[in-house]
């Protein structure tokens, strides 16, 4: 389109990353979201069957690589957070058309 991109908004390869943030980022996408019912709040991780699932993968630093997943958390509870303020000001932009 004419427009390079930032390097700052390139997504990171994964593959760069220590062996522990590729593992902590494999356990964010097994672990299901908790969502809230009536508003469709994203409430976080459910964590039943994390150790479990750190057997499956064979993660011997666990303690690391939770506290990696946690840091993965919560850079995905801000960005829900920002998706859901920006849904809200385009349904208030909606209602003012009208």
């Amino acid at each position: 389109m004419g427009v390079e991109p930032k390097e700052e908004d390139t997504p990171k390869d994964p593959s760069t990353f220590s062996l522990e943030a590729q593992q902590s980022l494999v356990l964010l996408n097994a672990l299901p979201d908790i969502w809230e019912g009536m508003n469709g709040v994203w409430l976080g991780k459910n964590y039943n069957g994390l150790m479990d699932i750190m057997d499956l993968y064979s993660i011997d630093k666990k303690k690391e690589v939770f506290e990696l997943l946690k840091v993965c958390e919560s850079e995905l509870s801000k960005f829900y957070s920002q998706k859901r303020k920006e849904q809200e000001q385009m349904s208030k932009a909606k209602r003012g058309r009208r």
